[in-house]
C-alpha cells in the first residue's frame, strides 16, 4: 500500500511538471506599422520547440514563464522575447533591408513569402494603382507587369479594356484574366452593345466597378501552376485584389482620409488634310447651301469664294470634340485595436467626356470589419455597393456613329444650324447624319447597380490547423436604353427604341482546411484541402420598338412594331482541391496541387475532370551561405508543370432549342402568327479544354537587394479547344456543330529588373524595367474549318488560321511575286491581287515598361513608360478617308510617285511616276485593305506624378496627420507610326478580336491636380 502511494505521488509530481511545461502562450507578430507578419517562425531558445505563425501573424506555442522566444521572419530583424506571466504576447519586428523579401497574396487569398514561391507572380501596390488615375482599374496596370498585355478600347467615358496574361489560350472562349477580390471570384465580362461592336462599339467591362481607393495590393498570377486552385476560370491567369483592412495609424484611434482630384482631358487628334474643299474633280459642291456631295476633291480653300466672300475653313475634328473633365473624391474612416479592425470608404467619380453629352459616373461604398473573438476564432465581413451611370454615343461602322461624319466631313462645311427650316436634318450629303443632330436625337445610357458581399470565418482548433469558411457573392443589375429619333439616316428612319436588362448573380463558397507544421526547425509542411461551389444565374431581357408614332417620345409603347427576347442561363461548377507544400531550411520548396472539377455546361459523361500542377524551387545561395555576400546575396531557380482544364463553352450548347424565326426579309411574328425554327448548330458531346504549361524561372538579388532580377520562360499548349461553327453535311439537318477541335501554343519570356541606384537620407531612386516577348501559334483548327473570325467584315477582318498567330488580319492586298516585290501594270500602278490573304497580325513582337521613382526630402517624382513594339492594326478609317479625300495623305493630290516594284509584263524594275490624284485614291488605293494596315507600335508616358508631402514639423500642432499635393500627367504619346490618334484602340471592346479600328472616339492626354489629407 505504501509503495502504491509513493508511486502515485511520483506520477502526480511528474504530471504536474509536464503540465507546468505545457502552458500555451498565444500572440501575434506585426511590423512597426502594426501590419501582421505572416508565417513568422517562433522558437523556444535552447529547445527544439518551434511553430510558424499563420497568414495573419497569429501563433500559439507551448512554453513556460521565463523561456526566451526567438522570433524571425524573412525581411525582418530577429527578436528575442522573454515570457512573463501574460499568456497573450504582442510582438513587433523591425524591417531588415539586407534580407528584405515581400509577402504576396496568392490563390485563395493565402499569403506566402515571395522568396519561397515556385511560380511567377508580380505585385502592384494599391498606392501605385491610385496614382495611375484611371477610371478602369485594368488600364491602371499598363506598363507595370511583365507577361501582361492591356488594350484600351475607346476614348469614350466608361469604355472597356482587355487584359490578357501570357497570350490567348482559347480559340473562341474568354481569354481575359480572372478577377478575384479578397478570395472571391468576380465577373469582369463585358455585356457589349446589342447592335454588336462593328456598328456600335463596346460598353464597359465590369472591372471598371472596382474603386482603386479601397485596394491594398494587386497580385498577378501568371501561370497555370499559380492559378490551378481556382479551377477552369483561372486557366487564363488571375488578378488577385486585396482590399484595405483598416490597420495603420495609431491603435484605438480612427484615421480619417480625404482625397480629391480634378483632371483635364485633351483629345488626341489624327492628322487630316486642311487644304481642299468639298467637291469632285476640283469643282466645288456647296454643302452649306443645299448641294450634296460626299467627297472633298474640290478646289483649294484659299482660292474659294461664294458670292465674293471667302468660305470659312472648319476643323470638324477639333470643332466637335471638347475638353473633358474628371473629378474623383474619396473619404474613408479606418481604425484598429487589439482584436478588431475596420474600414469604410465612399468614392464619387464623374467623367464628362470629350464627346459632348457623354459621361460616366460611379458611386462606390465599401465597408469591412474584422474581429478576433478569441485566439482561435476570427471573422471578417465586408460589403461593396457600386452604382454607375454611363451615357455614350455609338462608335463604329454605322451611320448612327457621329464619328463617321466628323472624320469625313469637308472642311468647307458648316454643320450649324443642324436642322433645315422644315425640321429635317441639315447635312452635306444625303447618306450621312449631322453629328450634332445625332448628339441631340440619339444616345445610349447604361446603368449598373452592383453589390459584392463577402464573409470569411476562420476557426483554429489547434495551433497548426485552420478551418476557413468563405462565402461571397457578385450581383448586379445592368440596364441599357437606346433611342433614335424619327429622321435618323440609317436602318431605322422612322425611329426606334430598345431596352436591355441583365440580372447577374454569382455565388461562391469555399470550405478550406489548412494544416501547417514545423518539424525539427528545418522542415515546414502544409496541407490544404478544400471544396468550392460556384453558381451563376444570368437573366437577359431585350425589348425593341421600331417606328415611333409621336416624335421625341422615347417609350416602347410609342412604337409601331415591338419585338422581345428573353434568355435565362444557369451554370454550376463544383470543385474539390488540395495543395501540399514542403520547405526544407527555407531553401528548398516543393509544391503539389490537384483539383477535380465538375461543370454543368459539359456533356454528362465528361462533366468531371481532374487536373493539377507540380512545382519546385531551390534557393541555391542558402547552402553556399551567400546571404551576406556583397555581390550576389540571393539566388533561386524554380520550375513548374501544370495541366489545367477549362469549360470554355456557353450554357446549353449541348441542346438544340427552337428560336424565333427570321426567313429572308420576314421576321416573326408575321401577320399575327408566330414562327420558330430549330437551331442550325448541333451540340456534340463536349469535354473540357486542357491547358498544359511548363515554366522555369530564375531570381537573383545583388548588392544586398539593391538590384533584383526575375526572369521566366514558359511554354503553354492548349488542346481540345472548344470550337463552334464546324460545318456539317446539310443532310444531317444542321449547318454546323460545336466540337472539341483545335490546338494553340504560346511560348514566351518575361523579365523584371529592379534597382535602387541611390539610397540616402534625403534622396532615393528606384527603377523597375519589365520585358515580355510571346510567340503565339494556332496549331490546328477543326476539320473542315478554314478559319475562325473574331471581328470586322469578311474582309478586312480579324481571324484565326492554322499555322499562324492568333489574330490574323485578313483582306485584299497588292499583287506581289514570290520575293515580295509588287507587280505593277504597264503604266507603273500597283495592282490588286485577285485573292484575299493574310496581310498582318495584331499580336505585338514584344512589350516593355519602365518605372522610375525619385524622392528628395518631401518631394517625389515618378513616371511610367509603356512600350509596344510590332503588331498591326486595321485602321479602316484610312479606307474611307482616302476615298473621300480627307486623309492627310491625300493633301498632296497634285503630286506623283514612283512605286517600287516590277513591271509584271516585262519583269523590269519600275521607273515610271504615276499621278496620285483623285482617280488613283478612289479607284485603286482606297480599295485595297493593305493600305489601311498600320503599325501598332507605340511609346507612351503612361503617367508622371510630381508630389509634395508636408513634413511632420509643418503639421505639428494641427489636426492633420499628413497632407500631400500632386500633379499627374497621363497618356502622353511619345512615339507612334499609326496615322490615327492612338494605336491603342479596339472596336471589339474587351473581346478576342483585337486589332480592328473604325470611326472610334479617340483617347486623350490628361493633366490632373490632386490633394490627399489624413487626420
Amino acid at each position: 500500500m505504501r509503495k502504491s502511494v509513493i508511486t502515485l505521488l511520483a506520477l502526480f509530481l511528474c504530471l504536474s511538471a509536464v503540465l507546468a511545461q505545457n502552458d500555451v502562450f498565444t500572440g501575434k507578430v506585426t511590423d512597426d506599422k502594426n501590419t501582421p507578419v505572416p508565417y513568422a517562425t517562433i522558437k523556444v531558445k535552447g529547445t527544439k520547440t518551434g511553430v510558424a505563425a499563420d497568414g495573419q501573424g497569429s501563433f500559439s506555442i507551448p512554453a513556460k514563464a521565463g523561456d526566451v522566444l526567438i522570433i524571425s521572419a524573412t525581411g525582418f530583424t530577429d527578436k528575442e522575447v522573454t515570457i512573463g506571466t501574460e499568456k497573450t504576447l504582442a510582438i513587433s519586428l523591425g524591417e531588415n533591408n539586407a534580407t528584405l523579401s515581400e509577402v504576396v497574396v496568392t490563390a485563395l487569398g493565402i499569403k506566402r513569402e515571395k522568396r519561397m514561391l515556385t511560380y511567377s507572380t508580380q505585385e502592384v501596390k494599391g498606392a501605385t494603382v491610385i496614382d495611375a488615375k484611371q477610371d478602369n482599374i485594368v488600364n491602371a496596370l499598363s506598363g507595370k507587369v511583365s507577361g501582361v498585355q492591356i488594350t484600351n478600347s475607346s476614348g469614350q467615358p466608361g469604355s472597356s479594356a482587355q487584359i490578357v496574361i501570357r497570350g490567348n489560350s482559347s480559340l473562341t472562349g474568354n481569354n481575359t484574366a480572372l478577377f478575384v477580390v479578397d478570395g472571391i471570384p468576380i465577373d469582369n465580362g463585358e455585356a457589349g452593345n446589342p447592335d454588336g461592336p462593328l456598328g456600335a462599339g463596346g460598353t464597359s467591362n465590369r472591372g471598371i466597378d472596382i474603386d482603386p481607393n479601397i485596394i491594398e495590393s494587386i497580385t498577378v498570377l501568371k501561370g497555370a501552376a499559380a492559378t490551378a486552385l481556382y479551377g477552369a476560370n483561372a486557366s487564363r491567369g488571375a488578378i488577385i485584389i486585396t482590399t484595405k483592412n483598416g490597420r495603420g495609424g495609431v491603435s484605438g484611434k480612427p484615421t480619417i482620409s480625404v482625397s480629391s482630384s480634378y483632371m483635364v482631358q485633351t483629345p488626341l487628334t489624327p492628322k487630316l488634310q486642311h487644304t481642299w474643299a468639298q467637291g469632285s474633280g476640283g469643282v466645288y459642291v456647296d454643302g452649306n447651301n443645299g448641294e450634296f456631295g460626299s467627297t472633298s476633291w474640290g478646289p483649294k480653300m484659299d482660292t474659294l469664294k461664294v458670292n465674293g466672300q471667302p468660305v470659312k475653313k472648319h476643323d470638324p475634328f477639333k470643332d466637335f470634340f471638347k475638353t473633358g473633365h474628371t473629378t474623383d473624391n474619396n473619404v474613408s474612416v479606418s481604425g484598429f485595436g487589439d482584436k478588431s479592425s475596420y474600414v469604410t470608404s465612399y468614392s464619387f467619380l464623374k467623367n464628362d467626356g470629350i464627346v459632348p453629352t457623354t459621361y460616366y459616373t460611379r458611386n462606390s461604398f465599401f465597408a469591412k470589419y474584422s474581429i478576433n473573438f478569441s485566439p482561435k476564432v476570427s471573422l471578417t465581413t465586408q460589403f461593396n455597393y457600386v452604382h454607375s451611370d454611363n451615357r455614350r454615343t455609338l462608335d463604329g461602322n454605322s451611320l448612327e456613329s457621329p464619328l463617321w461624319t466628323v472624320l469625313s466631313a469637308p472642311i468647307s462645311w458648316d454643320p450649324f444650324p443642324t436642322t433645315n427650316p422644315d425640321g429635317t436634318q441639315r447635312v452635306y450629303r444625303l447618306a450621312r447624319n449631322n453629328p450634332y443632330w445625332l448628339l441631340d436625337n440619339t444616345g445610349l445610357k447604361d446603368k449598373v447597380d452592383r453589390i459584392l458581399p463577402a464573409i470569411n470565418f476562420s476557426y483554429k482548433p489547434l495551433s497548426w490547423l485552420t478551418i476557413t469558411e468563405r462565402f461571397g457573392a457578385d450581383m448586379y443589375y445592368n440596364s441599357t436604353d437606346y433611342h433614335e429619333a424619327i429622321g435618323t439616316v440609317g436602318s431605322y428612319p422612322t425611329g426606334r427604341v430598345y431596352s436591355r436588362a441583365i440580372t447577374y448573380q454569382q455565388f461562391n463558397n469555399d470550405l478550406i482546411v489548412d494544416a501547417q507544421k514545423t518539424f525539427n526547425n528545418d522542415w515546414f509542411t502544409e496541407l490544404l484541402i478544400g471544396n468550392n461551389i460556384l453558381t451563376n444565374y444570368n437573366d437577359n431581357r431585350f425589348d425593341q420598338g421600331v417606328g415611333l408614332n409621336v416624335p421625341n417620345f422615347y417609350n416602347i409603347s410609342n412604337a409601331s412594331t415591338v419585338t422581345s427576347s428573353y434568355a435565362y442561363y444557369k451554370t454550376r461548377k463544383i470543385g474539390f482541391y488540395a495543395q501540399a507544400n514542403m520547405e526544407y531550411k527555407k531553401m528548398l520548396t516543393l509544391g503539389l496541387t490537384g483539383r477535380y472539377d465538375g461543370s454543368s455546361v459539359l456533356s454528362t459523361d465528361n462533366q468531371f475532370y481532374p487536373y493539377g500542377s507540380a512545382s519546385a524551387g531551390f534557393i541555391f545561395t542558402e547552402p553556399l551561405k551567400m546571404s551576406d555576400n556583397p555581390i550576389l546575396n540571393f539566388g533561386k531557380i524554380r520550375a513548374a508543370y501544370s495541366s489545367v482544364g477549362n469549360d470554355a463553352v456557353g450554357p446549353y450548347s449541348l441542346t438544340n432549342p427552337y428560336y424565333q424565326a427570321s426567313i429572308g426579309n420576314i421576321s416573326f411574328p408575321f401577320n399575327g402568327q408566330n414562327g420558330y425554327l430549330l437551331t442550325t448548330q448541333y451540340g456534340y458531346p463536349l469535354k473540357n479544354e486542357l491547358v498544359k504549361e511548363f515554366e522555369v524561372g530564375l531570381e537573383l538579388q545583388f548588392l544586398q537587394n539593391r538590384i533584383s532580377f526575375d526572369g521566366a520562360y514558359f511554354s503553354k499548349k492548349s488542346v481540345d479547344l472548344l470550337t463552334s461553327g464546324v460545318p456539317l453535311d446539310g443532310a444531317t439537318g444542321f449547318a454546323s456543330a460545336s466540337e472539341n477541335a483545335g490546338s494553340m501554343r504560346n511560348r514566351g519570356v518575361e523579365i523584371t529588373l529592379s534597382a535602387i541606384p541611390v539610397k540616402s537620407k534625403n534622396f532615393n531612386w528606384n527603377i523597375t524595367v519589365n520585358f515580355t516577348k510571346i510567340k503565339n501559334e494556332v496549331l490546328e483548327l477543326a476539320p473542315g474549318v478554314p478559319y475562325l473570325q473574331f471581328a470586322g467584315f469578311v474582309n478586312p477582318g480579324i481571324f484565326a488560321y492554322a499555322n499562324s498567330p492568333y489574330g490574323v488580319i485578313y483582306g485584299t492586298h497588292f499583287k506581289r511575286n514570290d520575293a515580295g516585290e509588287m507587280l505593277l501594270d504597264d503604266d507603273g500602278y500597283p495592282q490588286r491581287d485577285d485573292n484575299l490573304g493574310p496581310i498582318g497580325n495584331a499580336t505585338p513582337d514584344w512589350l516593355g515598361g519602365l518605372t522610375n521613382e525619385f524622392t528628395y526630402k518631401n518631394f517625389s517624382l515618378s513616371f511610367v513608360l509603356d512600350m509596344k513594339h510590332g503588331g498591326q492594326i486595321m485602321n479602316l478609317d484610312g479606307h474611307y478617308l482616302d476615298f473621300y479625300g480627307v486623309s492627310k495623305i491625300t493633301e498632296d493630290r497634285d503630286g506623283s510617285k514612283v512605286f517600287p516594284g516590277i513591271i509584271e509584263s516585262t519583269g523590269k524594275p519600275n521607273t515610271t511616276a504615276v499621278p496620285t490624284d483623285q482617280s488613283f485614291y478612289q479607284n485603286l488605293w482606297s480599295n485595297i485593305d493593305e493600305t489601311s494596315l498600320q503599325d501598332a507600335s507605340y511609346l507612351k508616358l503612361r503617367q508622371a506624378t510630381l508630389a509634395y508631402r508636408f513634413s511632420n514639423e509643418t503639421l505639428k500642432g494641427s489636426f492633420f496627420k499628413s497632407i500631400t499635393l500632386n500633379v499627374t500627367a497621363t497618356n502622353f504619346i511619345l512615339h507612334k507610326n499609326y496615322f490615327g490618334a492612338d494605336p491603342e484602340v479596339s472596336l471589339n471592346g474587351s473581346g478576342n478580336g483585337q486589332g480592328f479600328a473604325n470611326f472610334m472616339t479617340p483617347t486623350s492626354k490628361n493633366i490632373l491636380f490632386g490633394l490627399k489629407a489624413t487626420f
